[in-house]
């Protein structure tokens, strides 16, 4: 009886339907020792091992330059500047500093752009960045110039960590001091703590797979899509070798190089069988996509960002611009403030006179993704100042303008009156004195400051009173006359309530009298964002919106005024 074929699976793993006691070599060997290098060969593990020095670095994958690419040019973005530290412990800029002009153009042959782009590619691929000072004759740095990082040896004692580099070049070893180097390091490096980690070695393995798939995919197009082939012969004779090697010429010259997708006739009677998958089996497409999300996840860069496939499956243009501010966030600005640093450390203070009150970071007031940020910054600053607890000039130093003496000043309403804390206390103690025991709802009398401005009798105000209610489960503020048998309508905020009175003070009730649905049409243009609200302006033909406090949360407003808004509602425009 044949013996049972054995499958593939059984022959990569060593299985066998015959009992076979023989010693086999084990891959995973017990005593392999474990170090941080393991990534790359599989935990405790030598099947599969690979030699890092025949893999490279894994710059050249094309996964991983659309992520270093978009780490780059994003980088750039940022501009670097030299801050001073105020008597009030803020910072201020200190413009054209010889440090940012420096930056601007570190040598005769690049820009600050593409050394930041040197920067970010070389901690990304080998941990470190090296950047040589050159000085003048007088000690000072005029220019920066990036070293090759892979020949680049930082030594050290037994005493110190690092006593300076040894840069090889042309066969020779320069050695340089610690002074003239600026060292940028990603990290640690576990086993070497002179050097910086480099991320990019912990996907090697994955590079690897993504490269062989691209090179898989592109024999077998190169084949014309035919996978390799076991010709064998289907009667019981043996072929011999001189048989076998001419049947092996014969199809490859027939069907291989110019000859690809022709015929074959082979004489006798023969079995032809694939020796390996289709394209369509192996799904090649399929097989770059884990490669392709730890390459992006590993170097911080969304995948939908760089271009990946894995990402561009599921894009949508409000999510890409979500992730965009996302990668800033998580990616960008901690490399930021940690390349800030190191040239703090290692160039202003130790290059740079009078620099002990300075300190450098990066502008990021022109960053796009963080435009939003700055457009709610300016909303809250703006309803600050408006609500008079924050001067103009705290505004302007919420923003990054200049500020000056003549803008520490509030604005503030005729109709607020200041109260201090003692007498809220004593005005509470007397509420509490002659409130009613079954009193359910508070109850305001309304009064309004610079009465003589709009000629208003006092004893006219007693007959108008704003009571807090609930509508919807919100809470609403509404006029009434003093028996409450007649409503003027109910307002989001008191401060919309207030206008209303003083309106019907000031111009008469019989002109709202038959407008009882009028708080419908307020409450309709409230809104919980500045979209919607400049829409509504943009119907009723006004531009620009407003603010209002409700319950402590920020609700907007069509036109730039409330006065205006009323005016267009009214039909007085």
């Amino acid at each position: 009886m044949a013996e049972e074929r054995r499958k593939l699976s059984d022959i990569i793993f060593g299985r066998s339907t015959i009992r076979d006691d023989r010693k086999r070599y084990n891959f995973f060997a017990d005593d392999y020792p474990v170090t941080s290098s393991s990534y790359i060969q599989g935990y405790n593990t030598q099947a599969g091992m690979f030699d890092i020095n025949t893999l490279g670095n894994g710059a050249s994958n094309s996964a991983v330059v659309a992520c270093l690419g978009v780490l780059s040019r994003s980088f750039s973005e940022g501009r670097l500047v030299v801050n001073k530290y105020t008597e009030e412990g803020d910072q201020e800029y200190v413009p054209n500093h010889p440090l940012e002009v420096l930056m601007k153009k570190p040598n005769q042959y690049m820009t600050g752009d593409v050394l930041s782009s040197y920067m970010i590619t070389s901690i990304h691929v080998t941990g470190d960045a090296y950047l040589m000072k050159q000085k003048n004759n007088a000690g000072q740095v005029i220019g920066l110039h990036p070293l090759i990082p892979q020949y680049v040896t930082p030594v050290g004692t037994s005493e110190e960590l690092i006593t300076g580099y040894e840069y090889e070049i042309k066969n020779k070893k320069v050695l340089f001091k610690i002074q003239d180097i600026i060292h940028i390091r990603n990290g640690i490096d576990p086993d070497d703590h002179k050097k910086g980690f480099a991320p990019l070695k912990t996907v090697l393995r994955e590079i690897y797979g993504d490269e062989s798939a691209g090179q898989l995919g592109t024999a077998l197009l190169a084949n014309m899509g035919v996978p390799s082939v076991i010709i064998s012969p289907k009667d019981e004779y043996m072929l011999s070798e001189e048989d076998a090697d001419q049947i092996q010429r014969t199809y490859m010259r027939k069907v291989g190089g110019s000859q690809k997708g022709s015929p074959l006739i082979l004489s006798g009677s023969m079995s032809v069988e694939t020796l390996s998958f289709s394209p369509k089996d192996l799904d090649i497409g399929t097989l770059r996509n884990v490669p392709e999300s730890r390459i992006s996840a590993v170097l911080g860069v969304p995948a939908i960002l760089a271009g990946l496939k894995i990402g561009l499956d599921r894009s949508t243009f409000s999510n890409a611009r979500e992730l965009r501010e996302t990668f800033t966030e998580n990616t960008l600005i901690p490399l930021w403030r940690q390349v800030a640093q190191e040239f703090e450390n290692q160039l202003l203070k130790t290059d740079f006179i009078n620099a002990e009150n300075l300190t450098c970071t990066y502008d990021l007031k022109d960053i796009r993704a963080l435009q939003q940020d700055t457009d709610q910054v300016y909303v809250r600053m703006n309803s600050a100042v408006q609500g008079g607890w924050a001067t103009v000039a705290d505004a302007r130093r919420a923003v990054g303008l200049p500020t000056s003496q003549e803008d520490e000043y509030y604005i503030r309403s005729n109709s607020v009156v200041e109260v201090g804390k003692d007498e809220i206390r004593e005005m509470e103690e007397v509420e509490e004195e002659t409130e009613e025991p079954d009193q359910q709802e508070q109850i305001e009398e309304i009064e309004l400051a610079g009465l003589d401005l709009l000629r208003i009798d006092e004893k006219d105000l007693e007959f108008k009173i704003i009571k807090e209610e609930q509508e919807e489960g919100k809470q609403v503020f509404c006029v009434y006359n003093e028996t409450e048998t007649r409503s003027f309508g109910c307002y989001p905020t008191r401060e919309l309530a207030e206008s209303r009175l003083a309106q019907i003070h000031r111009f008469g009730e019989s002109q709202y009298e038959d407008d009882l649905d009028l708080k419908d049409e307020i409450r309709k243009d409230v809104f919980d964002n500045v979209e919607q609200a400049r829409e509504r302006a943009e119907e009723i033909g006004c531009s620009g919106t407003h603010t209002h406090d409700e319950n402590g949360e920020l609700v907007y407003m069509p036109c730039s005024t409330h006065e205006e808004y009323e005016m267009r509602i009214n039909g007085d425009y």
